[in-house]
């Protein structure tokens, strides 16, 4: 399953699940992890995203691009023939699926607490309570605690001279066994974005399917 059709559909999820805290977990890497993330106000990338099954054989390749502008603005769009829309637009998540022409709407609130990709925008959220961070270097690795909403895990790679919020990479463990990739290209910080990237415009004959 694709990385955004992941989060959408563990939007509504509220089971919880029993994980292991990460080895060397501290409240002083969750303030640098926050401290990063609080130099970032927008940023813009393209990216290449693998996804491996659980035996770590490549179950599929994406290209896209993003963007997003804090405290809860995101735009996540893949590239066909694989082609998939998702913006959080501050009220809600819309995901949406040209090939068969449905777009589901989510609480946005709701969702973020059930994908750690989604702190990203907010570093006030609650929800980064739900998660052990553990810091090695430039990488920060997001565990769920044993109360989570959310089965997910996140690690987050820097730009190697550690000064700014440039992320590189991300790597979110499904927790049953898939993992995704995602290598970000062409990454621009803190510049102006156009409003129209984080506002979703029904198209016409779609069916929407409203999880709100």
């Amino acid at each position: 399953m694709k990385l955004l059709k992941y989060i959408a559909a563990t939007a509504a999820c509220t089971t919880i699940y029993l994980v292991n805290t990460p080895v060397g977990a501290t409240e002083a890497d969750r303030q640098a992890l926050l401290k990063r993330l609080h130099n970032l106000t927008t940023l813009s990338a393209d990216f290449s995203q693998q996804v491996t099954d659980i035996n770590g054989e490549l179950v599929q390749q994406l290209h896209g691009n993003m963007a997003l502008s804090r405290p809860n603005l995101l735009h996540w769009q893949t590239d066909a023939p694989d082609e998939t829309v998702m913006i959080a637009d501050g009220q809600n998540l819309w995901y949406y699926n040209p090939f068969v022409e449905q777009v589901t709407v989510y609480d946005q609130t709701n969702a973020v607490s059930q994908s750690p990709l989604l702190l990203l925008l907010d570093g006030e959220s609650g929800a980064w309570h739900q998660y052990d961070v553990k810091a090695e270097g430039n990488s920060f690795a997001l565990q769920p605690k044993p109360n989570a909403e959310s089965l997910q895990s996140l690690q987050l790679v820097f730009a190697e001279n550690g000064a700014d919020a440039a992320i590189t990479r991300i790597i979110l463990d499904d927790g049953q066994g898939q993992i995704s990739t995602i290598n970000l290209e062409n990454v621009v910080l803190n510049q102006a974005l156009s409003e129209s990237l984080f506002q979703f415009e029904l198209p016409d004959g779609v069916d929407v399917d409203d999880q709100r």
